[in-house]
């Protein structure tokens, strides 16, 4: 029997620690070396998705193993094609094939990668076919009508679907809605945000959508609730379904336009994703336990690199630098 078909431990793993999250990353590395060998079969391909299945915990540290090779990729082609005659040494995290797409296809299928590609490697066709965009770092405002303007944060993209009435597909972005005759409309996930005269901003970067009034009131429709919201509260709501309305933190939601990042109490690892937003390249945290720590920083949007160089300063952790922008932290 294959290793790695059945065990879903380390076997070189004391029983009491072989659940941790230094055994769950060996664990995950072996199954990447499987998954690129030649005999790779389907009922591997089902203990593998076994395996991610058995915690968050597994699963994230798949998605750590996918990441990390799939951001080294572009730099090691580089290399490689400079240096031909060592290809045979880089060919491992390089041979793309049907197994390198294969881990991708356990959530999606191959198709996926056109829609949301590793790390942002690409613009996604969804990116490319929105109206209007922004890439890593860039904000733009755009005047969509007298009544209407839209000011972009990075990594955002909108559709003009009528007239007074976007789609944010993905990304931030803070609406000025100015006394107009009939409410401007905005559509992000599973809801539809209406106001005639307000100012509002709205984070759409996972399946949840965070709506934060910054002035005047917000009306949000989910299914068949509606809630409106009043200038210093804001609500959370995705697919299944809507929080209650709180109090927002004083400036956070729009610190963006400041030019500016603040975190109190915020564990490292959302910080990291922050980070990854308006920094080209990628930041990959490799000790869960690192990003669980709850820090205190404030940086500059124009200063991400300083910003590495505060939490390696803080956290003691170890900070690799790496080809095209990939820098780890553990």
């Amino acid at each position: 029997m294959n290793p790695m078909t059945a065990p879903d431990r380390d076997p070189r793993v004391p029983p009491d620690h072989a659940d941790s999250d230094a055994a769950i990353g060996r664990q995950a590395s072996a199954w990447w070396v499987r998954l690129r060998a030649d005999d790779f079969t389907q009922a591997d391909a089902d203990a593998l998705r076994a395996w991610c299945a058995r915690s968050p915990e597994h699963a994230r540290a798949w998605r750590e193993q996918q990441q990390l090779w799939q951001a080294l990729a572009p730099a090691l082609a580089r290399t490689a094609a400079a240096a031909p005659q060592r290809a045979n040494v880089l060919a491992f995290p390089l041979r793309p094939g049907r197994r390198a797409f294969l881990g991708g296809a356990l959530a999606a299928g191959v198709a996926a990668l056109a829609l949301r590609p590793p790390l942002g490697a690409w613009p996604s066709l969804q990116e490319l076919g929105a109206d209007y965009r922004t890439g890593t770092g860039e904000q733009r405002q755009v005047a969509l009508s007298q009544q209407m303007t839209v000011q972009m944060n990075t990594q955002t993209r909108v559709n003009v679907i009528a007239q007074e009435t976007i789609e944010l597909l993905g990304g931030e972005a803070e609406i000025l809605a100015s006394g107009a005759r009939q409410p401007v409309t905005v559509v992000a996930g599973a809801g539809r945000l209406l106001a005639q005269s307000a100012r509002f901003n709205v984070r759409h970067t996972d399946e949840a959508v965070c709506v934060t009034c910054l002035a005047g009131a917000v009306d949000v429709l989910w299914q068949q609730r509606q809630l409106t919201l009043d200038a210093g509260q804001q609500l959370v709501y995705d697919g299944r379904g809507v929080q209650a309305a709180t109090a927002a933190p004083a400036g956070e939601a729009s610190a963006w336009r400041t030019g500016a990042l603040s975190f109190v109490g915020k564990p490292l690892s959302q910080v990291v994703d922050e980070i990854n937003r308006y920094r080209p390249g990628r930041v990959l945290l490799r000790n869960p336990e690192l990003g669980r720590r709850l820090v205190r920083m404030r940086f500059s949007i124009s200063q991400m690199d300083g910003a590495l160089a505060m939490i390696r300063d803080l956290t003691g952790a170890e900070m690799t630098s790496l080809p095209g922008g990939i820098v780890l932290l553990g």
